[in-house]
């Protein structure tokens, strides 16, 4: 996307105007703001009486602390998936084998029960 593609929007974040270019919604730029000024107003209230720069980067970190988790979680998650799906295709193979060889089965009764009723067995 090309900066004139790109949308401006003013976030107030700690009482400070930032203008930023962007290429979501408003609505998800403004959720941003709402979050951060959240954190920031957590990062105050820890009691201690913070400045303006430590309770941004106090804030900054619970952010990342939550960007890793997030991401320690979506790996395990995938990782999930994909034993989960290997053991669905492992199934998936087995079963074909079990009507492989049910077909068969069932061949081998239709030739018997054919050679019976030719020899008058019933």
């Amino acid at each position: 996307m090309s900066m004139a593609d790109k949308s401006k929007i003013t976030l107030s974040v700690g009482g400070k105007n930032y203008t930023l270019l962007h290429d979501e919604t408003d609505d998800y730029m403004k959720r941003i703001e709402h979050y951060l000024n959240a954190k920031l107003e957590t990062a105050g209230k820890a009691g201690i009486q913070l400045g303006e720069q430590t309770a941004l980067v106090m804030a900054s970190i619970s952010v990342v602390d939550e960007l890793f988790k997030t991401q320690k979680n979506f790996n395990t998650l995938k990782n999930e998936i994909k034993r989960i799906m290997d053991e669905y295709d492992k199934l998936k193979a087995e079963k074909q084998l079990l009507e492989d060889t049910l077909g068969e089965a069932d061949r081998k009764i239709e030739d018997l029960s054919r050679q019976l009723i030719e020899r008058g067995v019933k």
